[in-house]
């Protein structure tokens, strides 16, 4: 275990009445042989935080010794610190002897951890070897696995292969799993690949998925195979995810095309949509035959900019379908902004069906264009048109809309 000295001061005034009491009333509640034992019991442990603090290790130890002596409430707390103070002065193996008089003396105590930590560490640091599986609480057979990761790798790999096929907890091997991506080694890159490819454990498939996405395009081969033989949806759409963090367009795009599930190819889309990969987004929508996908390409095509801007163009200008040309035509506004006005405008006047003309005059408000849509207002004869372009330009905000709504009122 590492501890900054300035910081001890803090961890060890706090620890004086042990862990787990933290208040008067609690101290008062445990079992004291007397006063004066309680306060001989805080002087030493005082004068033990300060000489940790300065670093005066055979100090400490000695001063906590005389804590565990006096058996009061301290005692558990002043053998983990006693051990702390032995292991700093060079004196490991009593240390590790300390904590098994901890273990002995104090089964349930709070403090084992700590010196469980502490043992790790010594080991870790010496010829012992460390034993991952061995530890019986979660946090320790991490701190064992990082250790023995940094001694020998090929060990530490077995050793999280056990637990991944063990009995613990999902959060532990998914911990675990963690400290495997850490490496760099052909050997570990291989066994992630075994579990993203496994279907024993769902959650744990899905982490290790993600951390394929990690090493980028070096991994989209083997995701893209596990996508083609998976019939898990949710393993699939973190694939989907996966290609978005490795930047693999081509892929969602391939991934799209074979899908038969409709929310699995909207998924692919919106993914196209925020990488910008508008010539694959096109090639989707025309090869697709559901309103459904198309609808989403259309709203993914928001996220892609100009370019997508341009797209969406070419849809209002060739899509027979007069609901997704309209909504074509809305997120024209949103995507392409003034620039595209004519275009809007243009449709708005080239065109007899009342539902795309509205379509225009939404996708001019959506584009913030209101010099337009009073042009378009003064021209309409309409009176249900003219109502809805006088509705739009009425929450605008603008200086030529309000003065529009002023020159309606004086007529």
């Amino acid at each position: 275990m590492k501890t900054t000295p300035f910081f001890l001061i803090a961890v060890l005034t706090s620890c004086m009445v042990g862990p787990g009491v933290h208040s008067a009333e609690a101290v008062k509640s445990q079992p004291v042989a007397s006063a004066s034992v309680a306060d001989k019991d805080a002087t030493l442990y005082s004068e033990g935080t300060r000489a940790i603090n300065e670093g005066r290790w055979a100090d400490a130890a000695g001063l906590f010794n005389k804590v565990v002596q006096q058996h009061g409430q301290r005692a558990e707390g002043a053998l983990y610190w006693k051990a702390y103070a032995e292991n700093k002065e060079g004196q490991p193996a009593r240390a590790i002897n300390t904590c098994a008089e901890l273990r002995h003396a104090f089964p349930k105590s709070e403090w084992l951890n700590e010196c469980g930590a502490l043992e790790i560490e010594i080991r870790g640091h010496s010829a012992q070897p460390v034993q991952p599986q061995a530890e019986q609480d979660e946090d320790l057979k991490l701190l064992a696995l990082n250790a023995i990761m940094q001694q020998d790798e090929a060990r530490a790999i077995a050793a999280i292969q056990q637990i991944l096929n063990g009995n613990g907890s999902d959060k532990l091997k998914e911990r675990a799993l963690f400290v495997l991506s850490q490496s760099n080694s052909k050997q570990a890159q291989d066994l992630i690949g075994q579990i993203a490819r496994g279907g024993s454990n769902p959650t744990l498939q899905v982490k290790a998925i993600h951390m394929l996405s990690i090493r980028g395009k070096q991994s989209v081969d083997l995701l893209a195979d596990i996508y083609r033989h998976s019939s898990d949806d949710t393993v699939k759409k973190a694939i989907l995810q996966s290609y978005l963090v490795t930047e693999s367009p081509d892929k969602l795009a391939e991934a799209a095309r074979s899908e038969s599930n409709p929310q699995l190819i909207k998924a692919a889309a919106q993914s196209l949509g925020a990488m910008g990969a508008t010539a694959q987004l096109q090639a989707l929508y025309k090869e697709s035959k559901s309103a459904e996908v198309k609808e989403q390409i259309i709203n993914s095509l928001i996220a892609a900019g100009p370019k997508g801007a341009e797209v969406l163009g070419t849809i209002v200008a060739t899509e027979q379908d007069p609901d997704l040309r309209r909504r074509a035509i809305r997120n024209l506004g949103i995507s392409g902004g003034p620039g595209l006005a004519p275009q809007l405008v243009s449709t708005y006047q080239n065109n007899k069906d009342t539902d795309t003309k509205k379509a225009a005059v939404e996708g001019l408000f959506l584009a913030g264009d209101a010099h337009d849509l009073v042009t378009l207002a003064k021209g309409e004869k309409d009176p249900v048109l003219k109502e809805k372009i006088v509705q739009q330009l009425s929450i605008m905000h603008n200086p030529e809309a309000t003065a529009y709504m002023l020159e309606i009122l004086k007529q």
